[in-house]
């Protein structure tokens, strides 16, 4: 934990210093026309009880209990930006309690020895969720409404105990809200979480590919508004407004474990590749970018050595590289800070990332997660200027390292710097 706690934070800072440089030249908001609300409108708080069905490749779900079934307790806050998205961090604690032991969990790591997850502290996740009220999309908002109906697609960090292991993880879900008064709401959430062969000790596959390891999980306990605005959160915005594209080059430099970056990152771990991305400002403060990067592809680097497959590096290039699908929710730190202001030029924000990296060499895919900051200057009403930086984690099999997420003593991940233009449409 301590290195990636050093890489983003270089990250971090390297992003900060790119950002004043562009705070040299006046400034504009992040683009959007819609009414600012206050920073503390919106927020709420969870908490509850679940049971997770871990799911190990290769075995047969109907097994689940008793050999599956945990039992744990979730803690979350979230906030509401407009009627229709939210955003909530969540803490799980899995089969670490004694209140609730399951001594038959036999699909947990260490693997085919009941008890011993459940005495070493079980596991933990922080996930990171993206949540669609459907009612709202579909019927209108209604301060009245009894029940609401999100979905939401999922993101975050697993930890074992058992095995002193870490994956990131990747997932979607549903959640239910049922409204007791102006405060008080009970919650009930259904979840995949896709996670890498560390968190079950069943070493078959890395969990996105062609199957996966992962775990079902059933959520419910009480949830409270902070405050009574959170059911009058700020207006959306007409669908068609808000939208920009942006497209450009891009550089990544490999850091698998074990590997020297600052000594041998060039030439071994250099690539570069194109993007181009899709996105939405819902409020000054908060945009929803979705990306594709196309790496190794159409520039090659014939000096390079970190990236699989391991034994003959060149192939990478030979057969397309790699790409990556991710998601970003871009919170602009000028306008949540500063409120909104039109004639800003200048824009930093920061976001978390997640996402997906195929790499076609190996025909692999694995679940991607990340942070970064971005930078825009803008040109004119509706061209900008962008320079992102951002550090993303990923499994073994993408790179030279074959550690995979032995997170607390490294990981395998790679650094991006990322510039070209942005249009608002």
């Amino acid at each position: 934990m301590t290195q990636i706690a050093k890489r983003l934070g270089i990250v971090a800072v390297a992003c900060l210093l790119a950002g004043g440089v562009f705070a040299q030249m006046s400034d504009r908001s992040a683009g959007a026309n819609s009414v600012n609300c206050s920073f503390w409108d919106g927020w709420y708080g969870q908490v509850g009880f679940d049971m997770a069905l871990q799911n190990p490749y290769g075995y047969n779900f109907a097994d689940v209990f008793p050999n599956g079934k945990t039992f744990g307790v979730d803690i979350a806050i979230g906030r509401w930006f407009t009627p229709v998205l939210g955003l909530r961090g969540k803490l799980n604690w899995e089969n670490g309690i004694g209140l609730f032991e399951n001594h038959h969990a036999n699909w947990l790591a260490p693997f085919d020895e009941p008890g011993r997850n459940l005495d070493k502290g079980g596991y933990v996740g922080l996930y990171g969720d993206m949540l669609f009220n459907l009612h709202s999309l579909f019927c209108g908002y209604d301060e009245s409404r009894f029940w609401n109906l999100s979905v939401f697609p999922r993101a975050g960090f697993d930890y074992n105990f058992g095995v002193e292991k870490g994956s990131p993880l990747l997932g979607a879900g549903i959640s239910n809200t049922f409204r007791l008064n102006d405060r008080l709401s009970l919650y009930f959430d259904v979840s995949y979480n896709m996670v890498s062969s560390g968190h079950v000790g069943v070493v078959k596959n890395t969990g996105t590919n062609s199957n996966s390891n992962g775990y079902l999980n059933f959520d419910a306990g009480v949830q409270i508004d902070f405050d009574k605005t959170v059911r009058r959160p700020q207006p959306d915005l007409p669908l068609s407004s808000g939208w920009f594209l942006q497209g450009g080059l891009d550089m990544h430099l490999q850091n698998p474990y074990g590997c020297n970056f600052f000594s041998g990152v060039f030439p071994n771990g250099k690539t570069f590749g194109i993007e181009g991305a899709v996105g939405r400002h819902f409020t000054p403060e908060l945009a929803v970018r979705g990306k594709l990067d196309w790496e190794n592809g159409l520039f090659k680097n014939g000096h390079l050595k970190w990236v699989a497959p391991a034994d003959e590096p060149e192939k990478n290039h030979d057969k397309g590289g790699y790409i990556l699908a991710t998601i970003d929710p871009l919170f602009n730190l000028l306008a949540l800070f500063g409120g909104a202001d039109d004639s800003r030029k200048w824009n930093i924000s920061a976001y978390p990332r997640a996402g997906l990296i195929h790499n076609m060499a190996i025909s692999s895919t694995s679940p991607l997660i990340g942070l970064g900051v971005e930078n825009t200057y803008r040109l004119n009403e509706r061209w900008s200027l962008y320079l992102d930086v951002d550090y993303q984690v990923t499994t073994s099999e993408q790179s030279y390292g074959q550690t995979g997420m032995t997170v607390s003593r490294g990981s395998n991940g790679f650094f991006g710097v990322h510039t070209g233009v942005q249009v608002d449409l």
